[in-house]
C-alpha cells in the first residue's frame, strides 16, 4: 500500500460521511477538469444525502447518495465512492479519456 493509499484508508475510517464525500467530489472534479477544462461540477450535503451535478464532455449529470449509501462506499473500499460515482458519471454518458495515477488507484481495488 503506498502512502497516498494509507491516507485515504485513514480518511474513509475517520471522517464523517459529509467530509468524505465532499473530499471525494473535490477529487472527481480535478479529475474531470484534466479531461475538460470546462467542466463544471458542483456538490452539495444536506441532512441525509449527497449530490453531484454539473456539466462535462458535452454532457449534463446529476448523481444523488445517501448518507446511508457514503458510509457504506467509505467501510467497503478507501476508493469505493469514487468509483461508485464514476460509474454513475459512466452511466450518463461521461466517460474517462484515459487512466491516471489516481484512477488506476480508483479502480484496481475493484
Amino acid at each position: 500500500m503506498c502512502e497516498n493509499d494509507s491516507i485515504r484508508s485513514y480518511m474513509a475510517a475517520h471522517l464523517k460521511a459529509e467530509l468524505f464525500a465532499s473530499h471525494v467530489a473535490r477529487c472527481v472534479r480535478k479529475q474531470l477538469l484534466q479531461f475538460d477544462k470546462k467542466t463544471v461540477l458542483h456538490f452539495d450535503c444536506y441532512a441525509n444525502f449527497f449530490q453531484l451535478y454539473g456539466h462535462t464532455q458535452g454532457k449534463d449529470f446529476y448523481l444523488i447518495l445517501t448518507l446511508a449509501e457514503v458510509e457504506e462506499w467509505k467501510a467497503a473500499a478507501p476508493y469505493a465512492l469514487d468509483r461508485c460515482i464514476f460509474r454513475g458519471l459512466e452511466k450518463k454518458g461521461v466517460f474517462l479519456v484515459h487512466m491516471t495515477p489516481y484512477l488506476r488507484a480508483v479502480f484496481s481495488q475493484s
